[in-house]
């Protein structure tokens, strides 16, 4: 049954939330078709690999042994690989040719012989699977209907969606208006999603995943100056990241050679809602 909550339509919604937080990032983005994660792919391969995801361990505790699985935007391989480890096949769908180059490098060192990458972006060709996920990823997609009924139509058994109760942009929002002169509307993201999911018609549930708050904070070296650079739409250069640097101590004040501490992300959710397709 197709519920509007609150009588809005989500998807007009969704599709208006993104337009509006794409036209304030307008010339502070990467150029059409240039890969935005080629100069962030290193780290953000470093960084998910020492960090627990409490998101993974939901997510893998649904799949079966006999399972083929899909990860949809699968990034550096953080969630494809594990999963791996729980079923007979992972297809993992990245549009990025760096995050695959990261992903392709992981299955090799961990012998993920039944991780199959995928170049593209979804929605793209798909043989049916048991469970699809995607972690982190529909912030940015603005045709987010589009998207997860796509997830449906190809699904046997469960759709998952990972998000985080507010848009990780959102974090960053003091910044952008120091550096710009200008507010970034906010993203949607697991709330609106699951008004989203509603509408469609989909018996979705959403479940707060525990700990899985965290500080947002960033060191004054190189690595992170430049990252966030990217995020904020600056040039990755000494004077970009001097411009950074200024306006992080003047919001957010540190000790010394300490991080710069933003505030915290606000937990993820986990949205799960059955998939549409036949069973063999």
């Amino acid at each position: 049954m197709s519920v509007r909550a609150g009588g809005i339509d989500w998807i007009e919604r969704w599709r208006q939330m993104q337009e509006a937080a794409e036209a304030a990032s307008a010339g502070h983005e990467p150029a059409h078709g240039e890969d935005r994660w080629q100069r962030r792919a290193a780290r953000f391969d470093r960084v998910s690999r020492g960090r627990r995801d409490e998101s993974l361990e939901l997510i893998a505790a649904g799949v079966l042994p006999s399972d083929v699985v899909a990860d949809l935007g699968a990034g550096v391989g953080r969630h494809a690989v594990p999963i791996s480890r729980r079923c007979a096949r992972v297809i993992a769908i990245e549009p990025s040719a760096a995050m695959r180059a990261r992903m392709q490098a992981r299955v090799e060192e961990e012998g993920a012989s039944n991780v199959e990458i995928v170049a593209a972006a979804w929605p793209c060709s798909l043989p049916l699977v048991d469970v699809s996920f995607s972690v982190h990823v529909l912030y940015a997609v603005p045709d987010a209907a589009g998207f997860v009924e796509a997830m449906t139509r190809v699904t046997r058994r469960s759709c998952v969606l990972a998000l985080g109760l507010r848009a990780p942009a959102d974090g960053l929002a003091g910044l952008w208006q120091e550096l710009h002169g200008r507010a970034r509307p906010p993203r949607p993201a697991a709330l609106e999603a699951l008004a989203l999911l509603h509408q469609l018609g989909h018996r979705a549930s959403l479940r707060v995943v525990p700990s899985s708050e965290r500080l947002l904070e960033f060191s004054p070296n190189d690595e992170d100056l430049n990252d966030l650079c990217h995020r904020l739409g600056v040039e990755a250069d000494e004077p970009g990241r001097s411009r950074v640097r200024v306006a992080l101590d003047r919001l957010y004040p540190r000790e010394a050679a300490g991080a710069w501490v933003l505030g915290a992300s606000g937990p993820n959710a986990i949205l799960e809602w059955p998939g549409s397709a036949a069973a063999p």
